[in-house]
């Protein structure tokens, strides 16, 4: 029986193309692709197929829950270029939480107010480095105290205040943290109750988003009679139960209190299978340098898509693939070429390939009613006007 591995793509590839000498298209480029060193077939068939195909071949195939778990006080997660798309459901330690992709409606059911407080600590023009407490057992009435547990990243703004004289002070230096999110391709482990504060005119500090302490230091020490200026954003954490994904990034309100397991519906890159066997248990989609530790520093380096990697009994996640593939590679490369009419000639064919691979979807698909708000076959309560099995929050 035949292979479709590799080798065999790249055999279609040429006999489709009439690029039999590896000289006039090398099987794979030796470093960066350029004039001197052109991409060869291995760099088109990994631009098709993990780019191009995932968009214009439909597979249910391709459909897969996208799991991780949250990190107590962070809600913020970069979701990894291996997912080509997330959609609803969303469900976290197995109950569904409502789904947005819109930033207006989320903040307007989960406001970033900011508190401000002044005078906590003073300049005199001489000190340059400052260290308070944040006070956070506040609440709205300023008159009966109620613990609020942490500080939320990425919304703290430490300044200074003139004087009531009007005189114009060059170092009135403004602090600020950032929320960068948690990686999720990499095994990085940052301690989410420590951050980190810039000043815009290069000062540095600290500061614990459970404790509220701080401190910074300033380039140049504030002047004598400004007032100080801190606002900051304090939230309970508890279970999240809204999700809003925007810019390739998951935002969890309320911000997790604990280690939650996040199951989402997602649209995943197509990969190689990890040894001579289809449909591997395991899909190696992203490939973590072997050198990378839970403590070490991401690089460029650290993650890459894992396609086919130049050995020549790679073979495509599943058989039924391997023609779309060569075709689709080879219509890349006459596109290159500018040989506009075997690209022509050759699209035909292509198409073809393309329903053949998305004929068992279609198939499958046919067996369903298209959900609607009126059906019984619906999202639920949250997507439409069902009544969900099971409770939502």
């Amino acid at each position: 029986m035949t292979k479709w591995d590799l080798n065999r793509l790249r055999y279609a590839v040429r006999k489709l193309t009439g690029k039999y000498d590896v000289n006039q298209l090398p099987d794979s480029s030796n470093g960066e692709p350029s004039i001197s060193n052109p991409p060869g077939i291995d760099d088109y068939i990994n631009d098709f197929y993990l780019y191009d195909f995932p968009e214009q071949c439909k597979s249910l195939r391709l459909k897969d829950y996208f799991t991780f778990t949250t990190l107590p006080n962070c809600g913020t997660y970069n979701v990894p270029q291996s997912i080509i798309q997330l959609e609803p459901p969303v469900y976290i330690d197995n109950y569904q939480c409502v789904w947005h992709q819109s930033p207006d409606e989320f903040y307007r059911i989960w406001p970033e107010f900011n508190f401000i407080e002044q005078n906590l600590f003073t300049p005199d023009g001489v000190t340059s480095s400052f260290t308070f407490t944040l006070p956070m057992a506040q609440n709205s009435s300023n008159i009966n105290s109620s613990p609020l547990s942490a500080i939320q990243q990425g919304t703290v703004v430490i300044g200074l205040k003139p004087n009531i004289s009007g005189s114009n002070f060059a170092n009135m230096e403004t602090f600020t943290d950032s929320d960068p999110g948690v990686p999720l391709d990499i095994p990085v482990q940052r301690i989410y109750s420590q951050g980190v504060l810039t000043g815009n005119q290069g000062g540095t500090g600290t500061i614990n988003y459970l404790t509220g302490a701080v401190t910074i230091n300033y380039v140049n020490a504030p002047p004598n009679n400004t007032t100080s200026s801190c606002h900051y954003h304090p939230y309970t954490p508890s279970r999240p139960n809204d999700v809003l994904f925007f810019q390739q990034q998951l935002f969890f309100r309320a911000i997790p209190n604990d280690t939650y397991l996040v199951k989402i519906m997602a649209t995943v890159l197509p990969t190689t299978a990890i040894s001579a066997a289809t449909n591997a248990t395991v899909i190696p989609s992203l490939l973590v340098d072997p050198a990378t530790t839970p403590t070490s520093a991401p690089t460029s380096s650290t993650v890459s898509i894992q396609g086919f990697n130049g050995t020549g009994t790679d073979l495509p996640q599943f058989n039924e693939w391997w023609q779309v593939i060569s075709y689709g590679a080879a219509l890349k490369i006459f596109a290159e070429d500018g040989d506009h009419q075997e690209y022509e000639r050759l699209k035909v064919y292509f198409e073809e390939q393309k329903l053949l691979a998305q004929r068992k979807a279609l198939r499958q698909l046919a067996n369903q009613r298209i959900p609607t708000v009126y059906g019984t076959n619906n999202n639920g309560g949250v997507y439409g006007n069902g009544i969900p099995s099971f409770p939502v929050y």
